[in-house]
């Protein structure tokens, strides 16, 4: 009864941790391509200005999984947003490219360790026959936050300026740090320092290559990595990059209504996403997958075929849809087949993929869209996540758990 209590306050924590530090992230969504148009930059370079952040997280998030298995999980759920926190107040006192660049990197970094700490830590915490639930939870929650954060920061950069955006930021990451450091748990299986410190010190490395080579000749652990990277390239350098600047361009909106759709793809997300979480522990990770790919990649489709505002919004309804299947899911299909010596190992490189998919999308669709326009990265997007899912569903294979239900 206790252990449940307290697995339940950690699960509490971590959502509304998530969802503090998703709101300043949701909050800069609207308004960053703009903000980085200031400093004169076509949109290639802007691409730069969005993906360097997943860079920074990509790099950081090997190592993150790594340094919460040495020095346990709850330091580094403290240390990430107290990085993120910095690299806001950077960002709205840059003053010239290098230094927004500098300063994301520093968000990414600290977006980084939190992120697959998180994670990791949602894993000790769960198992198979819920595991989909509380993924789902968590996820649900970074959603409501990064949903309601754009809806804000849209009337907020429209009035009070883009950079004062950033400084809320910083604000609500440290606010998430000093939460963290206040209520949360350690959840690391072993917290013996005579069986940590020797591993740190003469079995790090060799274990961790040794679980590497094991896990990329894994055909289920590469097809969800797949997916993941197609997903995060794809989608979310659509969204992030495409979108804003399509909406903007084409249809003349303002930063207050891109907001606003962003904010409709969030809250779509978040009412889905507990059903699909439920539903893929009952019926299985792999057709809820399979069906959101596809939901993605019509969303896709209609943001191109989007001439007027009403059709915009529709397409961002669809495009809820479509992550709250593919946003946690995957995480737990993954979580599934792994073992608690490798989890870690095999959760950071999912993540640190899934990032290098968000640090490309922009960029690549950016130069895209310099050369052929709007539509077609759209199109592109939509038909390399639909070969990405085809792909799973036909050669990956289900946990064995939901064989025998």
């Amino acid at each position: 009864m206790f252990n449940n209590l307290r697995v339940n306050e950690t699960l509490i924590i971590l959502c509304i941790e998530g969802a503090i530090m998703m709101l300043g992230m949701g909050l800069a969504s609207p308004i960053l391509p703009l903000y980085a148009r200031d400093f004169g930059l076509n949109i290639t370079m802007v691409g730069f200005i969005v993906t360097i952040f997943a860079a920074a997280r990509a790099v950081m998030d090997i190592p993150s999984g790594r340094i919460s298995d040495v020095f346990g999980r709850r330091p580094t759920l403290i240390a990430g947003p107290v990085l993120l926190s910095a690299g806001s107040f950077g960002c709205g006192l840059a003053t010239d490219f290098w230094q927004l660049l500098l300063c994301r990197a520093v968000q990414g970094a600290g977006s980084g360790l939190f992120n697959t700490a998180s994670m990791v830590m949602l894993a000790d915490i769960s198992t198979t026959s819920n595991r989909g639930s509380n993924m789902s939870i968590a996820q649900g929650c970074l959603w409501v936050g990064f949903g309601l954060g754009p809806f804000i920061g849209g009337f907020i950069g429209q009035y009070f300026g883009m950079r004062s955006i950033f400084y809320v930021y910083g604000v609500l990451s440290l606010l998430s740090a000093i939460w963290a450091y206040l209520r949360l748990p350690e959840t690391r299986p072993s917290t013996d320092p005579d069986a940590v410190v020797p591993n740190k010190i003469n079995g790090h490395v060799t274990e961790t290559v040794k679980q590497l080579k094991a896990l990329l000749v894994d055909v289920n652990f590469m097809l969800i990595c797949l997916v993941s990277l197609v997903v995060f390239m794809m989608s979310n350098g659509s969204r992030n990059q495409i979108f804003p600047l399509l909406a903007s361009e084409r249809l003349h909106i303002s930063a207050a209504e891109i907001g606003i759709a962003l904010s409709i793809i969030a809250g779509i997300n978040v009412i889905f996403m507990f059903i699909s979480g439920r539903l893929s522990d009952n019926v299985g990770r792999k057709p809820l997958i399979l069906l959101g790919c596809i939901f993605l990649s019509v969303s896709l489709v209609m943001i191109a075929f989007s001439y007027n505002y009403s059709f915009l919004v529709l397409s961002c309804v669809i495009m809820g849809i479509g992550t709250s299947m593919v946003g946690a899911i995957p995480a737990a299909y993954l979580a599934d087949i792994l073992t608690s010596e490798n989890r870690s190992t095999g959760l950071s490189i999912f993540r640190a993929l899934s990032d290098v998919g968000l640090m490309v999308g922009p960029v690549l669709l950016g130069w895209l869209a310099d050369i052929a326009g709007y539509n077609f990265p759209l199109y592109a997007a939509a038909a390399v996540i639909a070969l990405a899912a085809t792909a799973f569903q036909a050669f990956a294979h289900e946990h064995p758990f939901f064989h025998n239900k």
